[in-house]
């Protein structure tokens, strides 16, 4: 952390260490939390002195310690309950996909063969069933046309794989997060 010669800081540092220690508060203390020099820590600690903010008490071995009225340690606030797993925002709850059954990764090169061999079995593979319908309805329209259905065959096959891709990298986010 850097040396800081900076009233207001050093100030902002000693309230931090008043209300979050027991420690008790020196001119030595308040320069190691700060962290600046003892004679800018002394400075701030005699200014707040003079405007009645704070009192000096000298102890019997001669140390110079500041108190603070009312001083009183305030406990970090309680952490709220974390959100819910991600894995209940990628797959509604007791449905999982085919693809991740059993403790299983998804495999792109399966999802890109499956929608090679029907489009959008794929996606149906995943997980994705809105979008393996969507794909099986435009690639056989588009074959309608032949080129057209070439194409997005191509696009289908490329994008099951992709979610599979995207589904493994969710899952291996989970499992780290999970421990």
């Amino acid at each position: 952390m850097k040396r800081t010669e900076d009233p207001a800081v050093i100030e902002h540092r000693l309230l931090e260490l008043v209300y979050t220690t027991d420690a008790p508060i020196t001119a030595p203390a308040l320069a190691y939390f700060a962290p600046c020099s003892v004679e800018d820590a002394e400075k701030v600690l005699d200014h707040l002195t003079a405007k009645d903010r704070i009192q000096l008490e000298v102890t019997d071995d001669g140390t110079l310690t500041y108190v603070f009225p009312n001083r009183h340690k305030i406990t970090p606030r309680a952490e709220t309950a974390p959100p819910a797993p991600l894995s209940r925002a990628l797959v509604p709850r007791g449905v999982y996909p085919l693809a991740t059954r059993g403790g299983r990764t998804a495999s792109p090169v399966l999802a890109g063969v499956l929608s090679l061999v029907v489009p959008g079995a794929g996606q149906l593979y995943t997980g994705n069933v809105l979008s393996a319908l969507l794909w099986f309805v435009l690639v056989t329209a588009g074959y309608t046309l032949i080129l057209p259905g070439l194409f997005l065959h191509l696009f289908c096959i490329a994008f099951a794989a992709s979610s599979a891709h995207r589904l493994n990298s969710s899952l291996t986010r989970l499992q780290l997060e999970a421990g």
